[in-house]
């Protein structure tokens, strides 16, 4: 007769240790949700970056769009008239202007067109023509220039012709600083 032995237990839920070199440690055990959080960090960091990226390039771009030109003498005049008797915004015209400006016989001449405009009833048109560099030094420029109005007035446009002197200084940045009418 044949005996048989009993079988050996079964031994559940254990697993056998792996063996590693001398000194090498188990590689660490990472959580389930660990990943996905440290994924999430990283795009929502990632995302801040280019946020902050564009808005300073935003930043950037708006102040180069609306710093005035006054680079030089006649970028800082051309400014100051466009933005005086053209668009007639004093606030924008403040920025091409030095300290301490006289320009009061500019003042008269834009509120003669103003007053003659609104007993019209009709707009006039300026022309701004070339400026020409009458004197020049290091700090300051005197500069002529030619401004052409069209006025419409029982059916007829009228056109008058105005020469100025505008002196023009540099106060970090060339401004406006005096002007006289020539005629």
């Amino acid at each position: 007769m044949e005996q048989t032995r009993p079988a050996a237990p079964v031994r559940r839920g254990r697993v056998p240790r792996q063996r590693t070199a001398p000194g090498v440690g188990a590689p660490p055990v990472v959580p389930p949700g660990r990943r996905l959080r440290l994924a999430l960090v990283l795009a929502a960091g990632i995302t801040a970056l280019l946020c902050l990226g564009g808005v300073s390039v935003a930043f950037v771009l708006y102040t180069s769009v609306t710093t005035p030109d006054r680079g030089t003498p006649e970028s800082a005049t051309l400014g100051f008239l466009e933005s005086y008797l053209v668009a007639r915004d004093d606030t924008v015209a403040a920025l091409h202007l030095c300290e301490d400006p006289s320009i009061a016989p500019l003042a008269t001449y834009r509120d003669s067109i103003v007053e003659w405009e609104q007993r019209q009833g009709t707009l006039s048109a300026m022309t701004i023509g070339q400026l020409t560099t009458e004197n020049a030094t290091e700090s300051d420029v005197v500069l002529t220039v030619m401004i052409e109005r069209r006025m419409a007035s029982d059916g007829l446009i009228n056109r008058l012709t105005d020469r100025w002197r505008i002196t023009a200084v540099d106060e970090g940045g060339w401004r406006v600083c005096q002007v006289d009418r020539l005629d």
